[in-house]
């Protein structure tokens, strides 16, 4: 009788509809914190150990001589960002490069989004199209962008230098990627293209947030054109700017791909961006603890940014209530 009753118990515990239940019920007697942290633990879990550790390596090497993986480090202090600020002459080039990049990826890049945004938001015949037009690079494969654009700019077959022949002007036809002078504003113009439509995206979200009554109002009292855009729209469309500027500074700081697909960083060092010479630093010439320095410092940077964006974000959200 007792075997049998054991059977039962067995059959009781070892029964999926029970195994379920007692699963749900240890889930549902769980605090709010406790299903919070259970759910978030397995990306927390990679968080922490594919972007806090070799964030953390990398501060720690910043105080190094590190010069390879299986070479032994030695405490060096503030060494390595001394250096930095003493005029090395590879890297100051770097970041004037960066600084021209910055300018076009900021300010140029920014306000011809907007006005293409402005433009776009207006009932255009074949407006969708347009738009798909310009979001198009960003659902392509920079590799793929960055081989299409280096067939454009060969300087004999490309089609750049193919037209301009066809044209009569071959003059002009020009070595793009192989001119110290020219090679820069190539690499910017592909960076300008392909991050263009990302940027008109989010200032049309913003644009479409901007109630109907204001601009009609704002036409009933005389406003029209360019009082309109300046007095209304612009003032809307902080928080989306904002936003838009703060993703073109980080991407030009982080600038790399592109460069270092198209040029290397050449012809000479007149396409060397500050983070390419990070990796010519730490990977070409393992200097590590002298590249971790470097990227310290892009790392405060960006944290003072967003840092700063979030303040500005809280004092508009204060001033809107």
């Amino acid at each position: 009788m007792s075997t049998r009753v054991d059977d039962v118990r067995v059959l009781a515990v070892d029964d999926p509809g029970t195994t379920r239940s007692l699963k749900r019920r240890l889930w549902t007697d769980r605090s709010s914190a406790g299903k919070f942290w259970i759910a978030v633990s397995p990306a927390l879990i990679l968080y922490l150990l594919f972007t806090v550790y070799p964030m953390i390596q990398v501060v720690v090497a910043s105080f190094t001589d590190a010069r390879g993986f299986n070479q032994p480090w030695e405490f060096v202090g503030l060494d390595n960002f001394v250096r930095i600020f003493s005029g090395d002459p590879v890297l100051m080039e770097a970041v004037g490069n960066t600084a021209i990049y910055a300018f076009f990826k900021i300010v140029v890049q920014t306000v011809l989004a907007f006005l293409i945004a402005v433009l776009l938001h207006r009932q255009l015949m074949l407006g969708n199209i347009y738009r798909a037009i310009f979001f198009a690079p960003m659902v392509i494969s920079p590799v793929a962008i960055v081989f299409t654009w280096s067939f454009m700019y060969d300087p004999t077959s490309g089609t750049f230098n193919t037209i301009l022949r066809n044209i009569g002007l071959g003059a002009l036809a020009q070595d793009w990627l192989g001119s110290y002078d020219l090679a820069l504003y190539s690499v910017i113009l592909v960076d300008l293209w392909s991050g263009l439509g990302f940027n008109i995206v989010i200032f049309l979200a913003g644009l479409s947030t901007i109630p109907s009554e204001i601009l009609e109002a704002a036409r009933v009292d005389g406003a029209r054109g360019w009082k309109t855009l300046r007095y209304i729209t612009l003032p809307l469309m902080i928080p989306s700017i904002g936003l838009v500027l703060v993703l073109a500074i980080n991407g030009a700081l982080r600038a790399f791909d592109t460069v270092y697909l198209m040029t290397k960083g050449g012809p000479g060092n007149s396409t060397q961006l500050y983070m390419t010479q990070v990796f010519q630093e730490g990977l070409v010439n393992n200097n590590f603890g002298y590249a971790s320095a470097m990227a310290v410092l892009v790392l405060i940077v960006l944290i003072a940014i967003a840092a700063v964006q979030n303040k500005l974000n809280n004092k508009i959200a204060e001033d809107d209530r």
